[in-house]
Parts: C-alpha cells; structure tokens; sequence
C-alpha cells in the first residue's frame, strides 16, 4: 500500500511537471511569433512611403508658386490619404506638379509621383488659405448714399482665394456712393458701388465752353443725372438749345470747342 501512494505521487509529480514543460514551450512558441510578427510588420512598413512624405510633397509645389507666394500668409491643407493606401517607398525623391494653376475657390490637385525603380503616380486634392482684408459695413446705408469714413471698417480674416475683386482699403469706397440698400455687417465690393450722381436731372447748372483763356459761361439745365466724368445732356435756357458736356466735380458742366 505504502508502494502504491508513492508511485502515484510520483505519476502526479511527474504529470505536472510535463504541463510545466508544454506550458512554458506554448508560451515560448507564441512569443517567438509576436517577436517574428513584430519584425516582419516593420520590414513592410518600412517597404511603404509615407503618407506624410506624399502630402508634403503635395503641399511644398502648391507654396512654391508664384501666386501663392504673392498672398498673404497662405496655409495648405491636403486632403487626408485612405489609410488603406499602400505604395511602394520610393528610391528616388518624390516629384510633384499642379494639375492646374487656376486657384478659384482655394482648391487644387496636385499629382505626386514616384520615378524610381518601382514607379507610381497619386492625386492628392489640396485647400488653399490666406489672410486677407475687407471692408464691411458699420451702419446700414440706402440706395445712393455717399460713403464716408465712418461708414466702413477694415476685418483681417482667413478664407479660400475667390477670383472675384475686392476692396481692402478705405480709400477704395469712401466717397462711392450704394448703387442698391446695403445692410450693417455687409461686406463690400467693387459691383456695389458706383460714383455719386454729382448732378440731377433738373438741376440748374453752369455750361462752360471754350477752352484755354478764352471761356464762355452760361446758364443751364440739366435733362438727365449725371456722375463725375459721364456725358450727359443739359438745355441752354437762354438760346433753349440742347447740347451734351462733361461733368465736373463742382457739378458745372464743360462743353469742348
């Protein structure tokens, strides 16, 4: 009997021992995979280009054009690669060009390209930014109003190139006149604006003709508005002749002889 417990005890001792062995094998086959698995994933990561260098490459030809580089702190966002892209690490640098030069509403492509030994080309969409000025409204103006100093202030803001003009300086509005009702906070534009009706249709007005020192004056009327600079028709009222005149910034009107 005494025989007997010891040889199971020893059929026990040496079962555990056996699943110590395959236990501490099981753990050491699993590591030696995660270790195999580890370096193969670095080796094929390594393989591949970065995305990083593909929109850097995107977004360094778009900063080195002549009209970004004429703009105002310009930014360049590219769009973000599908994470499932995979292409082959280039052995040469990368090459980039722009698929167009026009930069109406800040977007761009640009086709980065590989010509090394395992040649590949991408089209990477880009958002182009820059730091502007504009003029905006402080009070609501009617129709013909005449704009002054008080009624405009100058925003620096960050937004797409829109290929449309605009006015950055005072100087550029003030003393314009609305061509239609602006609103306060409106941000104005050359196509809003005109240049004040100096004189109005009915109006008394002087007629200055001649040239040089010789110069003959005479009183008239105007028969439509007119603007600084414009031609506009205005009546003698002492021969009742109608003749056609320049207007002047006093609001008289020259007749050339």
């Amino acid at each position: 009997m005494i025989t007997s417990s010891r040889q199971r005890r020893l059929r026990e001792k040496h079962r555990k021992q056996e699943n110590t062995f395959f236990t501490v094998r099981s753990l050491t086959i699993s590591l030696i995979a995660v270790i195999c698995g580890l370096a193969f994933n670095h080796t094929y990561a390594s393989s591949l280009e970065p995305h990083e260098n593909i929109l850097a490459a995107a977004t360094r030809v778009v900063l080195e054009m002549p009209e970004v580089q004429t703009l105002n702190n310009p930014a360049i966002k590219p769009n973000h690669l599908d994470n499932r892209l995979r292409l082959t690490r280039c052995s040469e640098p990368l090459t980039a060009a722009v698929t167009s030069r026009s930069m109406r509403g800040g977007r761009l492509t640009v086709d980065v390209a590989c010509t090394g030994t395992q040649p590949w080309s991408i089209y990477v969409p880009v958002t182009l930014t820059s730091e502007i000025q504009i003029l905006t409204l402080l009070q609501a103006l009617p129709r013909d109003a005449v704009l002054t100093e008080g009624d405009v202030d100058v925003v620096t803001l960050r937004r797409r190139p829109t290929g449309q003009p605009t006015l950055s300086h005072p100087d550029q509005a003030i003393g314009l006149a609305a061509k239609r009702a602006l609103s306060e906070g409106t941000e104005l534009r050359p196509t809003m604006l005109k240049q004040p009706v100096v004189i109005k249709r009915g109006d008394q007005t002087v007629i200055t003709a001649g040239s040089g020192g010789l110069r003959v004056r005479m009183t008239g009327k105007a028969l439509e508005d007119g603007v600084l600079g414009e031609q506009i028709r205005v009546q003698n009222l002492s021969s009742k002749r109608t003749i056609q005149g320049e207007v002047q910034p006093d609001g008289s009107v020259l007749i050339g002889l």
